[in-house]
């Protein structure tokens, strides 16, 4: 409650019946919302529902879409231009050579881009269906929540930290797929139920992680640096997002949590931005030549 020497942080001529439960600013009986437990303020109101997740199937996600599009196509090219249309566990073919990722390549000749080119190459068609429906699935949960360019922001960073992965387990392969992009939203989506105070149970979602990941202990050919990496980056880059609110508990006046509001974006950036750097220069350089040494 408050002090009857308290006035509104809104209305400095009113006086304060209570705190906001969120950001504990003082505000009038006008100000006050009421909230699960207690009352918040507008400004807290307003936030908590842009962070809260919204499983909605009906909202565009034209990101996550798009991005399934561009996985489908290179695909589709990929087989025409090499007549490489197994089902799984395609060979490596010459595309494959040229912008999957591999350890040689990006350290000796500088080619950085297989970072991200890696990522739209798949080996077979069935590597390439599950990873673009799951996708797709998974944007479906996040996209609505957190808009097209965060949707982005996050595919990005996850897809960055399963290139990290991927070179540190193993550097001297030829990795390829959106595993580890994929794993990067999945592992978002555990921690955006935690942070929404939705049980993990209800999406299944970490069921699916930890299978998965013990398909990737016991399957051959399976990245589980890449798959790894994503997850664990992409899960910090959602803890990120979805826990600003929380940061902003302390400061007192809402012109200063408008200047920090593009803060979590700028934070997820410099993580990928690490990731790309680590990949380079600590990953990468594990390459080893077994003839040379």
């Amino acid at each position: 409650m408050g002090s009857r020497d308290a006035t509104c942080y809104r209305h400095t001529d009113t006086w304060a019946g209570v705190l906001c439960q969120r950001c504990q600013r003082p505000i009038c009986t006008g100000c006050m919302v009421q909230a699960p437990v207690g009352f918040q303020c507008p400004e807290c109101v307003q936030e908590g529902r842009k962070r809260t997740r919204e499983w909605s199937t009906s909202s565009p996600i034209r990101v996550s879409q798009g991005l399934a599009a561009v996985n489908a196509l290179v695909w589709i090219f990929v087989a025409l231009l090499t007549g490489s249309l197994s089902l799984w566990g395609g060979g490596v073919t010459d595309i494959h050579v040229d912008f999957a990722l591999h350890g040689a390549y990006v350290h000796q000749d500088g080619e950085w881009w297989r970072l991200f080119t890696s990522a739209f190459l798949h080996y077979g068609l069935i590597h390439m269906a599950m990873n673009i429906l799951i996708l797709v699935f998974l944007g479906r949960m996040l996209e609505p929540a957190i808009g097209w360019w965060r949707m982005l922001l996050l595919y990005g960073v996850s897809l960055t930290g399963g290139a990290l992965g991927a070179l540190l387990v193993e550097p001297n392969a030829f990795t390829a797929g959106a595993s580890g992009a994929v794993f990067g939203l999945a592992g978002a989506v555990v921690i955006a139920e935690r942070a929404s105070g939705r049980r993990w149970q209800d999406s299944g979602i970490l069921f699916f992680l930890i299978i998965n990941i013990v398909f990737s202990l016991l399957l051959p050919r399976i990245s589980i640096g890449g798959h790894l990496g994503g997850m664990i980056v992409g899960a910090i880059a959602a803890g990120i997002l979805w826990t600003f609110p929380n940061w902003t508990g302390f400061i007192k006046t809402a012109t200063t949590i408008k200047i920090l509001r593009p803060l979590p974006e700028l934070l997820v950036l410099g993580l990928g931005a690490l990731c790309i750097f680590l990949a380079l220069e600590w990953a990468a350089p594990r390459w080893f030549n077994p003839i040379i040494g």
